[in-house]
């Protein structure tokens, strides 16, 4: 099993208008629901003093698996923590191996590198010793490429599923949260929402074989799921409501998301087309809440700037495309570059 997100810094999303005939877009309800912000169960939690402690860590090598868990664990009261623990210290020891050679945990732990088989077995081995019952998922995945079945994942992937202390199975990915991989080099960066994602965002990007650990109350099926664009759960932290999105892109054949560039943005999103396609002289609303940054702006067709309205950290606007091509939604660094999230196509 080969699966490790290749480039995901920040939820790497893509368009599926292979399937759209039409532009589509959520009814003005549809989009209410969407953006009406829920959160991920660990979201509740400050796991801050978990995370500290764990990647202070200091451990001898050779250790027993048995102690080293004690160890990892020694902060944790909760199943909840305790899961949180073993999430942070693998994603922060084991580097994805690029070779595709290492699939044995205990092979992981002395070489510090494995594929998915070996983080997934880690987890569930360090979940069980500390007391969690934890089961290993195997399926299928899209990465942010994904267009059309052809682009699935080759070799499968694995991933995990542990019962927290409200009695409910929440589903892991150590792999993906551990960082990616670009022109087969792999780049440590810890990604968070991997650890408790909603299990209607996740069945974008993650298909069980066993149906029942999709944990949905509608398990999809395999053509919907080769249907539906590979959105992350990283969605909604940014203000998508998970139900709503999993319901609209479900219930809408032609729905499509936008293709998103990899770049690091701290944002929540009120307002944006749900869809790979705008269509010329159609107003579309967007509207975004940045702490972090002072200007967004569409670019039109590479050349053209359109910017957002500002009101404190609030940016917003009515945008008309008038010619054919593509626009991004870019955003303003620090250095007075814009970094292109979103893009468009116009037609």
């Amino acid at each position: 099993m080969n699966g490790i997100k290749q480039v995901i810094t920040v939820a790497a999303l893509c368009t599926s208008s292979f399937l759209a005939t039409l532009p589509a877009q959520p009814s003005a309800d549809e989009a209410a629901k969407i953006f009406r912000q829920t959160e991920n169960k660990a979201s509740q939690y400050d796991f801050s003093k978990i995370d500290n402690y764990v990647i202070g860590l200091k451990t001898r090598k050779g250790i027993a698996e048995a102690e080293l868990v004690k160890i990892i664990t020694q902060e944790s009261k909760t199943k909840m923590e305790k899961a949180r623990a073993i999430f942070i210290w693998i994603a922060h020891n084991i580097a994805y191996d690029t070779s595709l050679k290492i699939r044995s945990k205990e092979e992981a732990l002395r070489q510090g590198r494995g594929v998915c088989e070996a983080y997934s077995g880690l987890f569930q081995s360090f979940g069980e010793l500390a007391g969690l019952e934890v089961v290993t998922i195997d399926g299928d995945t899209k990465q942010y490429f994904y267009k059309r079945p052809s682009d699935l994942d080759k070799g499968g992937h694995a991933w995990n599923a542990v019962k927290v202390d409200d009695g409910r199975w929440m589903l892991v990915d150590a792999t993906w949260g551990a960082g990616h991989v670009d022109n087969n080099r792999f780049t440590r960066k810890l990604t968070e929402y991997w650890f408790d994602p909603a299990p209607e965002i996740y069945i974008f990007t993650h298909l069980p074989r066993e149906e029942k650990w999709q944990l949905l109350g509608k398990p999809v099926t395999r053509d919907e799921f080769l249907r539906i664009p590979p959105l992350s759960p990283e969605l909604t932290t940014w203000g998508f409501n998970a139900e709503a999105t999993f319901a609209y892109f479900i219930n809408n054949k032609n729905a499509a998301f936008p293709e998103q560039f990899s770049i690091d943005v701290v944002w929540k999103i009120n307002m944006m087309p749900v869809c790979d396609a705008l269509s010329i002289g159609k107003s579309y609303d967007f509207e975004f809440i940045l702490p972090q940054n002072d200007q967004i702006a569409i670019i039109v067709n590479n050349k053209d700037f359109v910017f957002f309205e500002q009101s404190d950290d609030k940016f917003s606007l009515a945008y008309t495309p008038a010619s054919k091509g593509q626009v991004i939604v870019a955003v303003k660094h620090p250095n007075g570059k814009f970094g292109g999230v979103f893009k468009y196509d116009v037609k």
